[in-house]
């Protein structure tokens, strides 16, 4: 697979929660490497893989990289640093960003838990430079959520992409122009400027709150079947 050379170091370094040297990082990027003749072919393939193997769920937004993807799913923040970590692991520069949104764009998957979510939120989005372009993708949405909850509204845009990246997710519900967080640790610690139920919840209870609103919404998606409950 032909590579590219960088100059955006901070694009590139592994962080404390972007830990893409981590041995299951490794064996997924090497796998999804082999599997791709072509730099945009990888890239392809990192996207499909988180987007449909790694489920959308509520979790903490101080999670390592390689922990989503032993727990097999995430929010907008873990699934986009996943990504980010396998792309960065194969020397692709890769930015997390992320658009204000107001709350109600999660309505159709959350119902009225959306009220719980601090409005403006921020949904993330990851840049990845690819050839001379930065291109926008978000692998947010696996397809049976997507599909379950949020194509038959008929939004103005798909899970979909091409070469040139993909229409931003929930673009009816943008606020204002997007942000880049250079730094990803901090933005983290930080919660990205959003938080769900109170600012400062404690962990205990967003473990609870997501257990519970994840379960339902996995269970109407089909993630779950009888067994599992």
């Amino acid at each position: 697979m032909t590579q590219i050379n960088v100059t955006q170091e901070i694009f590139l370094s592994p962080t404390y929660f972007c830990d893409h040297g981590h041995p299951e990082i490794k064996s997924i990027a090497w796998i999804l490497e082999h599997e791709s003749e072509t730099l945009a072919e990888y890239v392809k393939n990192v996207f499909f893989y988180v987007r449909d193997t790694i489920r959308f769920g509520i979790d903490l937004w101080q999670v390592k990289a390689s922990s989503t993807l032993s727990k097999g799913y995430g929010a907008c923040y873990n699934k986009n640093l996943l990504m980010i970590a396998l792309l960065r692991n194969k020397s692709v520069s890769c930015k997390l960003r992320a658009n204000p949104m107001k709350n109600s764009f999660v309505r159709p998957s959350a119902g009225n838990a959306y009220k719980t979510l601090s409005n403006p939120f921020f949904h993330c989005f990851t840049d990845v430079l690819l050839g001379k372009n930065w291109i926008s993708l978000d692998p947010t949405l696996d397809k049976r959520t997507y599909e379950s909850f949020f194509k038959p509204l008929e939004p103005g845009w798909s899970i979909e992409w091409d070469e040139n990246g993909m229409e931003p997710l929930y673009s009816e519900s943008i606020t204002g122009p997007s942000v880049t967080f250079k730094n990803i640790d901090s933005a983290l610690k930080t919660n990205l400027n959003s938080y769900f139920l109170f600012k400062y919840e404690p962990k205990i209870l967003l473990r609870l709150y997501a257990g519970t609103g994840n379960k339902s919404m996995w269970k109407k998606a089909g993630h779950l079947s009888c067994t599992d409950e």
